[in-house]
C-alpha cells in the first residue's frame, strides 16, 4: 500500500483514470469504427476550504464532465473537508472532447448546487494518468464564472 502524500495547504483531489480504445466491427456495413470508454475511480479530496457560516463543514459531491456535459456524479459526503468518495466510474465516450473535468460541488437545499473546485485534464494528457493513483491540485472556481460555449 502506498502512503498518502504529506498534507499541505494546497487543496487536492485524488483519482485513478484508465482509458480504453476498442475496435469494433460493425456487421451491417463491415466498416470498422472506434469506440472509446473511460474507466476510473474517484477516490477523495483533502484540505477543502471551509464553508462560510458557523458549521464550516461541507456537504459535497463530485461530478465528471466531458467538456461541459456531465457524465457522472458521486454520492454526497456530508460534513467533511476531506471527503472520501471511493466510487468507480465507467462510461462510453459518445463524441470527441477536449477536457475531462472533475468538479467538487456543495450540496445546497436552498439554491442550485455550486461547484467550488475543479481539476481538468486535456484529452491528450490522459495517457499520463493511465492506471495510476494520482493526486491533482484542485483549482478553486467561482461558480458564476464557468461558461458553456457551443
Amino acid at each position: 500500500a502506498r502512503a498518502p502524500p504529506p498534507p499541505t495547504d494546497v487543496r487536492d483531489a485524488r483519482c485513478t483514470v484508465g482509458n480504453r480504445w476498442d475496435r469494433v466491427m460493425a456487421e451491417e456495413d463491415e466498416a470498422v469504427r472506434v469506440l472509446q470508454s473511460l474507466r476510473g475511480k474517484i477516490c477523495e479530496a483533502k484540505n477543502l476550504p471551509p464553508c462560510h457560516g458557523p458549521n464550516k463543514m461541507r456537504d459535497c459531491f463530485c461530478t465528471i464532465k466531458l467538456d461541459q456535459e456531465e457524465v457522472y456524479r458521486t454520492q454526497v459526503v456530508e460534513k467533511s473537508l476531506s471527503p472520501f468518495y471511493g466510487e468507480d466510474f465507467y462510461f462510453e465516450i459518445p463524441r470527441s472532447f477536449q477536457y475531462l473535468s472533475f468538479y467538487i460541488c456543495d450540496k445546497s437545499f436552498f439554491q442550485k448546487d455550486l461547484p467550488f473546485g475543479k481539476v481538468s485534464i486535456k484529452k491528450e494528457d490522459l495517457y499520463k494518468c493511465n492506471c495510476k493513483d494520482s493526486w491533482f491540485a484542485l483549482h478553486l472556481v467561482d461558480a458564476n464564472s464557468e461558461v458553456q460555449v457551443s
